[in-house]
């Protein structure tokens, strides 16, 4: 799409806001940070409506009260209205009606309907004591809020707002964040008083603010409108607390102390000679919040500060295994006997195993105790400002620094890190009411700033690489660096009998055969900045035409940037196979371009002076040859050539929404939206060639377009109070891609791998303390010479011509009806259905990856890349051209990707004054199909659009079925009640319960070319599920007022209060790369197979080849890994004044 036409089309949708500014017509609408109130007046004597009514709404939350007044039909609406309790007062002639306690939510309408009778006597106040009804019947939108008070009164299990996030129905936890409705949660949106703080990388949330400085959580998990966009997952609106008339704050302080945590149920696991278990030792936090006004009615301001406090206790033991068992006949084990058989002892040189887990039995040596540390500064300040009625402005500033130490745990202490965390956001929101509050406008400007770095925990060895040895001895290593006990050391010590060891014929106490042991520096290293910068410009117009009309309409920008770093202490990551005597190197390189090439002889930068060699995997013949790079070995310290790479993306998007209220009691919601998004190369590749795959590069490495979003919704309501709501919505969504693909596919990524045949004297010769030699010798030998070389990104990235965007499709419909008074219920139905995705994908066995549309790849994009060969002239270009063409049209044989929610949801509300209030849902749900989504859950990989789920055409087999995500059934149910003790106080009692269903179980592999659980030997979810899982959390809370304003309130909270450790993980690998024996067993799946089919399955070597003997199976398959935190409390106090 041209510039010319993407001015037309910002003009024709959202370009409008100027015109719709400009108009005399009368028009509100709420906006993220605020809510709504609207209703109708009708004469209690003959049901006509009744024009010229003043509605007056006031509340401590406004600096100056907001007036409107009925039209011809009695309808009226008040927006910019922040969350909060208000007053709405009804002037007609001398009749006043006053309604106290109305809430108001974020980004939600409250209806407030009111009969007046003009008999009436005169001059009285009346003062309505119902509440108005919960149900907003202006929109479809699914979902839940979350007030100050749930957060204040109900046990919420952690610190920060997105620990609040469970209540919503069909949420649930994953490995980075809460989901939604079957996305993963790397597919949400979070915004902080309308500034987009979503993490740029990955998607996560990208700033933890405390829950004590929120006034309001807007949770949306469907049926949103046309306003909102890039989130095939939900949306989290946090409006934070502002300053009022009122001088009013806070002192508050909690703690979680680790003698308050109940012992964790063990997980049966084959034991190491170092295992680890970390305990919380404390969290704490202490701070304040005070808010007032500056100038009354006019500016005000509110300020607050939290330190967050964590320590994490690692106690690390120490193991050795026996060798004094045998198997009895009974299938028992005899006593411990540690003496040669012909002795009348048990010993046969191999360590024991336990017959019923298939365990080695260990004695432990020693116990230590690693701590990790982190502080947590939240720091937020904000202004707000009515210069003159009708216009209001909010600027607000948050910071988070954070500071952490953490030490090896597997290995030498000193090879752990520390890191310096700074998140930053800074917002300025803009309202106007003009033409006598006919016509509102809206800007918001953002900016969303976090930085990362990372640092050796020993400043000595910041220039060390790190090295981490595996196949070898803790007996060695142990007193070799001396990072170990003494117990520890003699333990560990093998000798003949008379030496002192316990095990005098065992020849390894200590193997490291399955567990790592790191020396060195700290190894990879980050310093990572990633910034957005957005704006938002939003107007609405509301017009009679055939009922009322309020439409709406905006654009927004956002300038998103990352600079990653490249960094690996020392200048390499050093992986030391002692036992097998291979060291292998692993660098970060740049690459100039192949030997002989127009790049690499034209190179005048003196950086690129290594070479780096890799096989020509794409090489037809009975020998493979050797491509060579001109390169550049990065360096390991910050600021080294090359190894900040910076890259950006440019969204922006228009919509028009016209919420049409056809009756007063039937609204036709109706919006249509636009993205774009441009996702473009790394700064240093931009306008050169790829040395790898020899195409031009330009600006954009890719831009979606087209990405057209309608959204159609209807809302009936049958009482014409706003009492209920029939509704139903369907629309379209597309996925905003992290900038992860941007760093990784766009930037350049390539690693140097060598491989060193540690023998022979080459790297140095052996090392006494490694039984072997010192990796970091072969980084220092000269003569070293690798024995196999590889660049891994050798292949550079194509990506697929004419790629289309992500999107998903879903279908809400359901009803909300107030029951009684204050006690809401509903019924609806989600169906939500992924229609394309991003992948990378190889079509020729790993050589090349190509970002596209997997299972797709159009007709048109193949014949124009046709022409192409046609009229090329130059043979190798000819070449090239063919050569990408085959590979675009494999893409067509993978399978479509495919997930499926489908969810019945069924929710109930009852709110009493402030005293009680109970919210509760039952939600059925099913997500199946053969793709999760941005994470890839049964690998750990979170890579979105670039994962493993799609690289190979073998790994598809056996992945349809029940997703990670597919949980059928989940109950919620949160609720407090405040006892009134009159001049004693208040007591709060608050509970939470959760119940839910197990997570499916799946029997992976591991492939040769790709790792661990990469194959899936058995159909997604063909051995079931886990157990059922659930928990009661409760909290007490008194509070008493010292007089003179001052209230102070304790509490104590109890998680999970009957110590119900439920599964969260299985092991789900069947087989593992490498067998206990150490036998590499690769595998593949066995299409549609059964459990019984897995006895028969080959293993598959390093070159991908069968053999004859079946693969074994992993001991600890299907036994609990993970499990739910135990039970534990905390104690907190607060006083407010």
């Amino acid at each position: 799409m041209s510039t010319a036409r993407h001015l037309v089309l910002a003009a024709a949708l959202g370009g409008f806001t100027l015109g719709v500014a400009l108009a005399p017509r009368a028009a509100q609408a709420q906006s993220t940070t605020t809510g709504a109130l609207q209703g109708q007046v009708i004469n209690g004597d003959n049901g006509d409506s009744l024009l010229g009514v003043t509605v007056v709404v006031s509340s401590p939350a406004l600096q100056v009260s907001q007036v409107a007044v009925t039209d011809d039909s009695g309808l009226y609406k008040i927006t910019e209205l922040p969350p909060g309790s208000y007053v709405v007062t009804f002037y007609l002639d001398k009749l006043t009606f006053e309604h106290h306690d109305v809430g108001v939510g974020v980004n939600k309408t409250t209806p407030v309907f009111q009969r007046i009778r003009l008999s009436q006597a005169a001059g009285e106040i009346v003062k309505i004591t119902d509440r108005p009804p919960a149900i907003d019947p202006t929109s479809t939108t699914q979902g839940t809020t979350i007030s100050k008070e749930y957060l204040k009164n109900v046990p919420v299990p952690g610190l920060t707002f997105e620990s609040a996030l469970g209540a919503t129905a069909g949420s649930q936890n994953d490995i980075a964040g809460v989901s939604f409705s079957g996305s993963s949660s790397l597919e949400n949106q979070y915004f902080i008083d309308g500034v987009n703080t979503t993490g740029l990388t990955f998607g996560n949330a990208g700033t933890p603010l405390v829950n004590d400085f929120i006034e309001e959580i807007e949770v949306v998990t469907g049926g949103y409108n046309a306003e909102y966009g890039r989130a095939t997952g939900g949306v989290v609106n946090v409006v934070t607390k502002s300053g009022t008339n009122e001088l009013k704050g806070s002192i508050f302080t909690s703690i979680q102390p680790g003698f308050l945590t109940a012992p964790a149920e063990p997980v049966p696991v084959n034991a190491s000679s170092i295992d680890a278990v970390a305990n919380n030792a404390y969290i704490a936090n202490i701070g304040f919040d005070l808010g007032g006004p500056i100038i009354r009615d006019k500016l005000s301001f509110y300020v607050g500060f939290s330190p967050l406090l964590r320590r994490t206790d690692i106690t690390r033991t120490t193991k050795r295994q026996t060798d004094c068992r045998k198997l009895l006949p009974t299938g028992e084990l005899s006593t411990c006997d540690p003496r040669l058989p012909s002795q009348g002892g048990n010993a046969d040189t191999l360590p024991d195993v336990d017959p019923r887990t298939g365990f080695y039995i260990t004695d432990t040596l020693d116990e230590e105790v690693r701590s990790n540390t982190s502080q947590q500064y939240n720091v937020l300040g904000k202004l707000s400002f009515t210069p003159f009625p009708g216009h209001q402005g909010q600027l607000a500033l948050s910071a988070l620094p954070t500071f952490a130490t953490n030490p090896g745990i597997l290995g030498l202490e000193t090879s752990g890190f520390k890191a310096q965390q700074l998140t930053t956001d800074l917002s300025a929101k803009w309202t106007s009411k003009l033409n006598d509050g006919k016509t509102e406008v809206e800007a918001v400007v953002g900016w969303h700033r976090d930085h990362l770095g990372t640092s050796a925990m020993d400043p000595s060895l910041a220039g060390q690489p790190l090295q981490v040895l595996t196949d070898g001895s803790l007996g060695i290593w142990a007193p070799g660096f001396g990072g170990e006990t003494a117990r520890t050391i003699a333990g560990c010590s093998d000798g003949g009998p008379g030496s002192g060891d316990v095990y005098p014929y065992l020849p390894n106490n200590c193997p490291m055969t399955g567990r790592a042991y790191l020396i060195g520096g700290p190894g990879p290293l980050t310093n990572d900045t990633e910034q957005r910068l957005s704006a938002t410009l939003a107007a609405t117009q509301r017009v009679k035409l055939l009922g009322n009309h309020e439409i709406k309409g905006g654009v927004d920008v956002e300038s998103d940037a990352a600079e990653k770093a490249r960094l690996y202490s020392g200048g390499a990551f050093i992986q030391n196979f002692v036992g097998q005597q291979d060291i292998r190197i692993t660098r970060w390189v740049q690459l100039k371009g192949l030997m002989g090439s127009p790049q690499a002889q034209g190179n005048a930068d003196p950086r690129f002076d290594n070479d780096c060699r890799t096989p020509d995997t794409m090489h037809v013949g009975a020998t493979t040859p050797t491509l060579t790079f001109l390169c550049d070995y990065l360096g390991g310290n910050e600021g080294d050539p090359g190894t900040q790479i910076t890259s950006n993306t440019l969204n922006w998007s228009a919509f028009v929404r016209d919420s049409w209220q056809v009756l007063p009691n039937l609204t036709i919601n109706a919006g249509l939206r636009y993205e774009e998004q441009r996702l473009r190369y790394a700064s240093f590749l931009q306008h050169t060639v790829d040395p790898l795959t020899q195409v031009s590069l330009g600006k954009n490495a890719m831009t979606l377009q087209n990405m057209w979003a309608p959204r159609i919704g209807v809302i009936y309501d049958w009482t014409q109070e706003g009492r209920s709501k029939l509704y139903a919505h369907w629309g379209r969504f597309y996925e905003s891609i992290p900038l992860d693909i941007n760093a990784r596919s766009f930037g350049g990524e390539v690693q140097f791998i060598q491989d060193f045949a540690a023998n022979g004297g080459l790297c140095g010769g052996p090392d006494a303390r490694i039984n072997g030699s010192n990796g970091v010798n072969c980084l220092a030998d000269p003569s070293a010479r690798a024995d196999q070389e590889q660049l891994l990104g050798a292949s550079g990235v194509l990506i697929a011509p004419g790629i289309k965007p992500q999107y998903l499709d879903e279908l809400v419909a359901g009803f909300e009806y107030e029951l009684l008074d204050d006690l809401k219920v509903g019924v609806a139905y989600q169906r939500r259905v992924l229609g394309r995705v991003i992948e990378d994908v190889s079509t020729d066995g790993a050589n090349t990856y190509i970002i596209a549309n997997p299972g797709e790849w159009s007709a048109a994009d193949e014949n124009k890349l046709a022409d192409r060969i046609a009229m090329a002239t130059d043979p190798q270009e000819r070449t090239r051209l063919q050569n990408q063409l085959t590979l675009f049209r494999g893409i067509r044989i993978f399978d479509k990707p495919r997930r499926d929610y489908n969810a019945l949801q069924l929710t109930a509300s009852w709110r009493v004054s402030n005293q009680l209030s109970v919210q509760a849902s039952y939600t059925y749900a099913r997500v199946t199909g053969n793709y999760p989504g941005l994470i890839s859950y049964d690998n750990g990989q979170i890579d979105p659009n670039i994962s493993s789920q799609y690289d190979l055409i073998e790994l598809l087999a056996n992945r349809s079925g029940a997703l990670p995500q597919d949980r059928p059934h989940s109950i919620k149910l949160d609720g407090y009640y405040t006892f009134d003790l009159h001049r004693q106080g208040a007591l709060t009692l608050g509970g939470r319960i959760r119940a839910f269903s197990g997570i499916p179980e799946n029997a992976l592999g591991a492939h040769y070319l790709y790792g661990p659980d990469e194959s899936f030997l058995l159909p997604r979810g063909a051995l079931g599920r886990s157990d059922f899982d659930h928990g009661v959390d409760l909290k007490v809370q008194y509070a008493r007022s010292l007089g003179r304003g001052l209230e102070l309130s304790v509490y104590a909270t109890v998680f999970n209060v009957y110590d119900h450790q439920g599964t969260r993980t299985i092991d789900q690998t069947y087989a593992r790369a490498v067998s206990l024996s150490g036998v590499i067993q690769n595998a593949n799946p066995v299409s549609g197979g059964s459990y019984e089919d897995l006895i028969w399955v080959k293993q598959i070597n390093a070159r991908g080849d069968e053999q004859p003997n079946p693969i074994g199976r992993n001991p600890n398959f299907g036994n609990t890994t993970g499990r739910y935190t135990p039970a534990y409390a905390t104690l907190g106090a607060r006083l407010t004044f």
